[in-house]
């Protein structure tokens, strides 16, 4: 399976981003979409943590949260910032029905052939969970290039899986899949 995994030099950059504010407001918002849908104390996966700025947010937040990254230079920055383990979207190191929701984080876009990661997404997830995607919008945003979805590709790839509903808040996309 082909998949995107940042090296050393690419997440020593990320984390200088973080540790700047660059996507404080990439991360408030996430964190008020999750809490539309979830209930304080819910179990939560972020796939794709990164650093682990969401996942820490998250965890101060209240909820039971835990990451799984498959970049070990990555995981070095949010194991120090929350609880990550490796493993990679596609073959997801966890037992089903654990989460009340799942949240990717301009993580989409690095998947690959997507097909096995929404299924082991959708395994993870108890009945009615939600899986919350956010992405850069493409549509309004051209120049992040493939580091973006559209709406339309969004509702493509997750309702094979899901029920969708996609929400578009510049210069974001909000895609809240829930579990039938």
């Amino acid at each position: 399976m082909e998949f995107e995994r940042f090296g050393s030099a690419t997440s020593a950059f990320y984390n200088f981003l973080v540790s700047i504010g660059a996507f404080e407001w990439a991360y408030a918002a996430s964190l008020k979409a999750v809490k539309r849908l979830v209930p304080q104390g819910g179990r939560l996966l972020e796939i794709g943590p990164g650093v682990g700025a969401l996942l820490k947010k998250l965890i101060s937040a209240g909820y039971d949260a835990v990451g799984v990254d498959a970049s070990p230079p990555m995981l070095r920055y949010s194991r120090a910032k929350g609880v990550s383990v490796a493993g990679v979207s596609f073959l997801l190191p966890l037992r089903g029905e654990a989460f009340d929701a799942a949240v990717a984080l301009f993580t989409l876009h690095h998947w690959g052939d997507h097909g096995p990661s929404l299924r082991e997404v959708k395994r993870v997830l108890k009945p009615g969970g939600y899986f919350l995607v956010v992405e850069a919008d493409q549509a309004r945003m051209p120049l992040v290039g493939s580091h973006g979805c559209t709406a339309q590709c969004l509702r493509d790839v997750l309702s094979a899986e899901f029920d969708v509903a996609v929400e578009r808040r510049f210069p974001l996309l909000f895609a809240v899949a829930r579990k039938p």
